[in-house]
């Protein structure tokens, strides 16, 4: 007679869609954690509209897993589950350790995305001033950045373990950091920022970060296209 040890582990089915930063988020996580999955890459604008999807997730969005009969979505929280799933050392063993890697994660989504796609989406043949002031705003949130990094003293938001604070601002780097340079003159590398520069060199090379990117040709023409349509205003991560 089987029992529940003799159950075949539950396939853990992830949705997604390569050009997606925050799909990119659960993607890291998942090859960090050396979960096994079966991708199911999602074209955003149609399948992610059909009532099959809309089933899994109301939202429409990626990334969402479905684990079992467990139905998970939004990155963070997707991470979150991962972890407590899985195991793994992506979110750190302390509360109070755990509380500052989940405050970085909040602001990364409700300050240095949108400051980043604010900066990045304004035209500034339409507003000098408001282009100087949305810039003036990105490298203070930049500076308090490298300055949570080397606080801390390690390669990373907290210390020389990669956290779930880290993977959640990866992916948008690496995007702004292309297209910034290609669309507003705006290089990080050029700014004082040593803690965060190196932060961003040694993630980068990690094997999670770098099967997962974009390549920069990539970053250039879909974000051409989106800022051709001002897709961050209409989706709501840019004022």
């Amino acid at each position: 007679m089987s029992n529940s040890l003799d159950r075949a582990p539950e396939t853990l089915h992830f949705y997604f869609n390569r050009n997606c930063p925050y799909a990119q988020r659960s993607w890291i996580a998942l090859i960090e954690l050396g979960i096994a999955y079966e991708p199911i890459e999602i074209e955003l604008g149609k399948d992610n509209k059909t009532d099959w999807f809309r089933a899994l997730n109301p939202n429409g969005t990626v990334p969402t897993i479905k684990h079992g009969e467990t139905v998970v979505y939004e990155s963070l929280v997707v991470n979150e589950y991962l972890c407590e799933v899985f195991g793994g050392d992506l979110m750190p063993s302390t509360p109070a350790n755990r509380a500052r890697a989940r405050i970085l994660m909040s602001r990364c989504d409700a300050k240095f995305v949108k400051l980043g796609y604010s900066y990045l989406s304004h035209k500034r043949r339409e507003d000098e001033t408001k282009d100087d002031q949305l810039r003036s705003q990105l490298e203070e949130e930049l500076r308090f950045l490298d300055n949570a990094i080397g606080n801390w003293g390690g390669s990373y938001f907290l210390g020389d373990t990669l956290t779930l604070a880290d993977i959640a601002f990866i992916p948008f780097f690496q995007r702004m950091n292309v297209a910034l340079a290609s669309f507003k003159n705006f290089k990080l590398e050029n700014l004082n920022l040593p803690h965060l520069n190196a932060w961003l060199e040694a993630i980068s090379h990690r094997d999670s970060c770098s099967q997962t990117q974009m390549s920069a040709q990539q970053i250039e023409e879909v974000y051409a296209r989106f800022l051709n349509l001002d897709y961050f205003k209409r989706i709501g991560i840019a004022s």
